[in-house]
């Protein structure tokens, strides 16, 4: 009998070793008042018959007692999977689920739970983030399709076993860490299946294409396609074609700068200029609410380094950005933090037009008027950054400006903003330049012959002057209309009587300036000059 009791010992001590060998990752679970071996194994693990074990791995002398908080040390592999849900965390867009149980498609909102079976899609504009039990997190992009096709968990610490399936779309994951064998995440695509225990990465599967590509932005990844495993490391990312094995994996992208971007945006919809990413042939963008991205209120693709976004309500907004290779996996992200502030919009600047020549030295200011607005805010500076203000009108209810005081010749920058009703005030609108440059007033002429030559004084360099001559105030009988190089103009001698004389500038640029001022000549008969000089000087009347 001792013999028997020896030999059993040593049967139950060997097992024992092998068992502790083979389920060295064990769930910790702490005993409560009321519980034995018996309803912690129906509760927990596989089969009822694993009570022994369970009492020979922690040495348990009483089955029927175990002290409350004594800690029982059960191997993961003896857990038995309990089915759990997965709870929809936030969405954008239109997002919608076909619920295994009733049969039903639904509009999904936060809070949804999601159990094995159901499916979930988003439309063009959508966008969900799920969280599982350990605190994995799965961002499911616009234009996707997921299914659940397992979910599982183990014990009561969150250990999980996730199984999905991505047939068309794109998922941004964040795994929970766990060691266990029992934990697993999978998605499966028609082309490949990413396995993993902990890691952040993306998984793509392009239907039309058959083409699936993951990026691991840490930990590893197992990426599987027709028979091939390919262990895809952090800061790398592979692609494979449906029936075919996982190409080389290859390094990502590097985060684009976004060191120069505005943190304040004042314009719909939102833009921005990026540095080219060497290697980059694409760039996506995405914007959300803070940095958690849990709910995309953008998600764009450009082929050039601009992102150009949505109409946004005013307030504070992080940008995502990545470069994409020309295998079509993206690199890692730069996020910069913004905010909008575009409303109430300002009016759009009449006149004078951006760059434009002012002959008046009082000039007349116009823009557009808004509906939204209460009171305009004008400014008036002679630089562009509004340094030095000269005029600062912050309550004007009109849409139109006439300034008191007088200019002088000089180039100034004029901007407006808008005030609604709850006493906002919106952003500046872009700033025009101008120049005010009174036309030259044609002086008295001196005659040489038979030829009358007027003067005046220079105006800017490499502009030229168009010169009038009329029998009339209205100049519908032209007499002369020539356009110069130099101030001045020699014409021949024409009829007595009185003439009418304006002038306008043209810029180099081809602007072509109003005409000044009219002048009124009382030009004597050519036989008369020697004696009429003066009488012309007296005549000359500007109108």
């Amino acid at each position: 009998m001792i013999r028997e009791v020896g030999f059993s010992g040593l049967l139950l001590y060997l097992w024992l070793g092998v068992v502790m060998a083979a389920y060295s990752q064990e769930w910790i679970y702490t005993v409560r008042p009321g519980d034995n071996l018996w309803n912690i194994t129906e509760d927990y693990l596989i089969h009822m018959n694993y009570w022994p074990r369970l009492q020979a791995l922690n040495r348990v002398a009483d089955p029927h007692y175990l002290p409350p908080g004594m800690k029982l040390r059960i191997p993961v592999a003896w857990l038995k999977g309990q089915p759990t849900a997965t709870r929809v965390l936030s969405t954008q867009g239109q997002v919608r689920a076909t619920i295994k149980f009733t049969g039903q498609t639904i509009a999904v909102d936060s809070g949804q739970l999601l159990h094995s079976g159901d499916e979930i899609r988003t439309g063009p504009d959508g966008s969900a983030t799920l969280e599982f039990g350990d605190g994995s997190r799965l961002l499911l992009q616009a234009d996707s399709q997921l299914v659940i096709n397992t979910l599982n968990k183990y014990g009561e610490d969150s250990l999980m076993e996730a199984r999905l399936s991505l047939p068309q779309g794109r998922v941004d994951n964040q795994v929970t860490t766990r060691r266990s064998p029992r934990t697993r995440y999978e998605i499966w695509t028609p082309a490949a299946v990413s396995a993993v225990r902990g890691t952040d990465y993306r998984l793509s599967m392009d239907p039309v294409a058959a083409i699936a590509r993951t990026e691991v932005l840490k930990g590893a990844v197992e990426f599987k396609g027709s028979r091939t495993t390919r262990r895809v490391a952090q800061g790398f990312g592979a692609r494979t074609t449906q029936g075919q094995p996982p190409g080389m994996a290859r390094p990502l992208l590097a985060a684009p700068s976004v060191v120069n971007l505005p943190t304040e945006i004042t314009r719909t919809p939102i833009q921005f200029s990026l540095v080219e990413l060497p290697g980059a042939t694409a760039y996506r963008a995405q914007i959300a609410a803070d940095e958690r991205f849990e709910a995309l209120l953008f998600d764009g693709v450009a082929s050039a380094p601009q992102v150009r976004g949505p109409d946004l309500p005013d307030g504070d907004y992080v940008l995502r950005v990545r470069g994409i290779d020309a295998q079509g996996l993206e690199g890692y992200d730069a996020y910069h933090r913004f905010r909008l502030h575009a409303r109430p919009e300002p009016p759009f600047l009449v006149r004078p037009d951006h760059q434009a020549t002012v002959p008046e030295k009082i000039p007349t200011f116009e823009w557009t008027e808004s509906a939204a607005a209460v009171a305009y805010h004008f400014q008036l500076a002679s630089d562009a950054q509004f340094a030095k203000l000269l005029l600062d009108l912050p309550d004007l209810t009109q849409s139109r400006l006439t300034p008191e005081q007088l200019l002088a010749p000089g180039v100034y920058y004029w901007r407006v903003a808008t005030r609604d009703a709850a006493g906002r005030h919106g952003p500046f609108s872009d700033p025009q330049q101008f120049r005010l440059l009174p036309t030259p007033e044609v002086g008295p002429p001196e005659a040489t012959g038979d030829t009358l030559v007027f003067r005046w004084s220079a105006g800017l360099p490499d502009q030229s002057y168009q010169v009038q001559l009329a029998r009339d105030i209205h100049f519908q009988e032209i007499v002369v209309d020539q356009q110069v190089d130099k101030p001045q103009l020699a014409i021949s001698w024409p009829e007595s009587g009185f003439h009418y004389l304006r002038m306008r500038t043209i810029d180099p640029n081809g602007y072509v300036a109003p005409y000044g001022p009219v002048q009124r000549i009382d030009i004597p008969p050519r036989n008369y000059w020697p004696f009429g000089l003066g009488t012309i000087l007296v005549l000359i009347i500007a109108l």
